[in-house]
């Protein structure tokens, strides 16, 4: 869930927001009158772009020893421009060798 409050007044409780026809939507604070228009896209926090793939992320710890096991998927966002080989690894079933702190 992201948070959203008005730049100008601070607040988070008295937002209208209206879809505009490029998908991005006009938010307007009730309390104070301002509007500003907002993505709801993800993009990609070096390049900017919106070319984002969703991606398997494992979660892994260690269960004894150095045996691993798998403790969950996330999906995470990756840039198809930025992370395009970490996306095609991850699609040939992508588990790490190691973690991070192992002999």
């Amino acid at each position: 869930m992201v948070d959203i409050e008005c730049a100008a007044c601070g607040t988070d409780e008295h937002l209208r927001g209206n879809r505009l026809d490029d998908d991005t939507i006009e938010l307007t604070c009730e309390r104070c009158g301002a509007t500003w228009v907002r993505d709801p896209r993800p993009s990609c926090p070096k390049c900017g772009g919106h070319e984002l793939e969703a991606a398997p992320k494992v979660i892994v710890e260690k269960s004894r020893g150095s045996q691993m096991s798998i403790q969950g998927i996330q999906r995470e966002f990756l840039c198809r421009v930025c992370d395009d080989e970490l996306i095609r690894a991850r699609r040939d079933g992508y588990l790490p060798d190691r973690l991070p702190g192992s002999q």
